[in-house]
């Protein structure tokens, strides 16, 4: 409890210290699944990449990194994690919040890599990396930011008028497929682990937004993208299952509850855009981040709490436009304008 108690008071002094929160816009800066090619890769490079130039002009509040910073094919050795986390702090020094992706732990097991790690090692090692160690200091200048105890990569805090949460959920059914060098009990011990304490995370998000005007929730994996017949995944049944619903159910029953506008960033499918996934509740967003090969770019992200009917403007970084409305694969036909039919995509 008292933890919790900290977190509340941290909150409420950084959204004090941002002055008349409602007046404020709040633009931050979202990024992920990349550089998953040499030309990613310089893209991305201080002081001439094209999206480092972009970020540091922006000048964001905060930049969020989705994950995947590496293409799959590539093996999780310690030299290039090392290089990746390097690549990401010179991005935004001092303001960057990360999230891990499954190409960055869950799928370095893979029988197609020239150096295969048993994923839960590898695990280890980007915690001690990006959050234990963090010689780099990715999050030091980000008012008020938490870290949720004993699952450190979790991150909390407010800007403005905006509550903002981090949830690791890898990509690979939340890393509960394809476990291939990990023992498969410790694994599964971990993913049910990683549940218990997402879902406690995104409780204690929704709690500290009782006096906010939107909440932002930013994870790696693309939990829409799911087989529709699996159940939702228990102690009996740990693989074959849907391992986002117990998540998904949650933000979506957090949203009811909250009734202000509530924004889900992810990446991991190559689908650039930005809906409204549930008819029945539209105050929920989703925003399927650039990157995946498709659509190179970041996103400039602004909330606006004088437009209810779209409280979130998202443009690239790059081209300078606003996000497609419409999903070019198992979005399809879904737009701002028109919201998806009652029941879709449950």
């Amino acid at each position: 409890m008292r933890k919790l108690q900290w977190i509340a008071i941290s909150l409420i002094a950084a959204a004090a210290l941002s002055g008349n929160a409602r007046a404020q816009a709040v633009p931050f800066a979202v990024i992920g699944d990349m550089p998953y090619t040499n030309a990613e890769y310089a893209l991305l490079e201080q002081p001439g990449g094209a999206i480092a130039q972009a970020i540091k002009a922006l000048n964001p509040e905060v930049l969020l990194h989705l994950g995947d910073f590496k293409q799959g094919r590539l093996n999780c050795s310690d030299e290039l994690l090392e290089d990746r986390y390097r690549q990401i702090a010179a991005l935004h020094p001092h303001k960057t919040v990360y999230t891990p992706g499954d190409n960055d732990w869950t799928d370095c097991d893979r029988l197609t890599l020239s150096g295969r790690y048993d994923e839960l090692e590898r695990l280890e090692f980007l915690r001690r990396l990006f959050f234990h160690q963090d010689k780099q200091q990715l999050v030091r200048d980000i008012p008020g930011l938490a870290r949720q105890q004993d699952f450190i990569e979790n991150a909390l805090w407010r800007s403005g008028p905006v509550v903002f949460a981090t949830l690791h959920i890898p990509g690979t059914n939340n890393g509960r497929h394809e476990i291939l060098r990990s023992n498969i009990n410790d694994a599964l011990d971990e993913a049910d682990r990683r549940d218990r304490f997402n879902t406690d995370w995104l409780q204690q998000a929704f709690i500290n937004a009782a006096s906010a005007q939107a909440v932002v929730l930013a994870v790696h994996a693309d939990i829409f993208n799911f087989d529709h017949q699996q159940p939702a995944c228990t102690a009996d049944n740990r693989t074959q299952c849907d391992g986002y619903k117990i998540i998904r159910d949650s933000i979506k029953n957090a949203a009811i509850r909250f009734r202000k506008p509530v924004l889900l960033i992810h990446g991991d499918t190559p689908a650039y855009c930005l809906n409204r996934p549930y008819y029945e509740i539209p105050n929920l967003w989703r925003l399927n981040a650039p990157g995946d090969y498709k659509y190179t770019d970041a996103n400039r992200i602004v909330f606006d709490p004088d437009n209810p009917d779209h409280p979130f403007a998202v443009t690239g970084l790059l081209d300078q436009k606003p996000a497609p409305a419409i999903c070019d694969d198992s979005m399809l036909g879904l737009s701002l304008q028109s919201p998806p039919a009652p029941g879709a995509n449950r």
